[in-house]
Formats: C-alpha cells, sequence, structure tokens
C-alpha cells in the first residue's frame, strides 16, 4: 500500500520540476504564473494526449526514469532543507536538480515533452494513472 503512495508522491515532484525544466527551453516562452502550483480546483486541460498514443517503449523508458527521479528527489531535497537559509544556494540546488531530472528523461530514451505529456496524462487520468502504477 506503501508503494503507490510513494510512486505518486515521485511522480507529481517529477512533473512539477520538469515543468519548470521544460519552461527554461528556448522557444517556450513561460510566465512564472504559468509555472505556480495549481489549486484545488484544477481543471482537466484541453489538450491531454490519448493514453493510446504512448507505446509500451514510451512507458517503460517513463517508468525507469520515475524510478530514477525518486533518487533525485531525496538527494536533493536534503540538500534543499540544508540550504533554506540561503535563497542563491537554495537555487542553485533546484537547477542543479532539474538538469539532473532531464537529464535522466534523455538518458532513457524519451524526450522531455514527451515525458511531460505523460506526467500531464497521468495527473488528470486516474485509470492511467493505475496502468503505471502496475508497471512500478
Amino acid at each position: 500500500m506503501k508503494k503507490p503512495m510513494i510512486t505518486l508522491a515521485a511522480l507529481l515532484f517529477s512533473g512539477a520540476l520538469t515543468a519548470t525544466a521544460t519552461a527554461q527551453q528556448p522557444g517556450n516562452p513561460a510566465t512564472p504564473q504559468q509555472n505556480a502550483p495549481q489549486t484545488q480546483t484544477m481543471q482537466t486541460p484541453k489538450n491531454l494526449p490519448d493514453a493510446s498514443e504512448f507505446s509500451d517503449a514510451d512507458l517503460d523508458a517513463f517508468i525507469a526514469t520515475q524510478k530514477e527521479m525518486a533518487g533525485i528527489q531525496q538527494t536533493y531535497s536534503r540538500k534543499l532543507q540544508a540550504s533554506k537559509d540561503e535563497p542563491k544556494k537554495a537555487m542553485k540546488v533546484q537547477q542543479e536538480a532539474q538538469q539532473k531530472m532531464v537529464k535522466a528523461v534523455e538518458e532513457n530514451g524519451l524526450e522531455l515533452e514527451r515525458y511531460n505529456q505523460i506526467v500531464r496524462l497521468a495527473q488528470h487520468d486516474a485509470d492511467f494513472r493505475a496502468t503505471l502504477q502496475e508497471k512500478l
């Protein structure tokens, strides 16, 4: 019972950070408001992909990435906690974490955009999220 909760937490954490990393890519203008955490009245975006658009290879790469993300999350959560009184250092730690996460996505054979599509769909589609959790 504990494993799915940890998995979901890692999924949501990685989604939040990779959304920031995506916003930093050239040609992808984003305002800070677009990267702000969503409120409890979260609406389902209209441009979500269909689960059938993702191949088994995409999902396997996503799962491999998620496993790496859990380790990155642990490591950098501790580092962020240790630098909470030093905003410049904390920002540097967060940027380093984002770079590690982007690297993990790419090393597992996914494009960052594809990874983010899977994250967004998993956040809004309970059946798709359950499918991913089964693969873990």
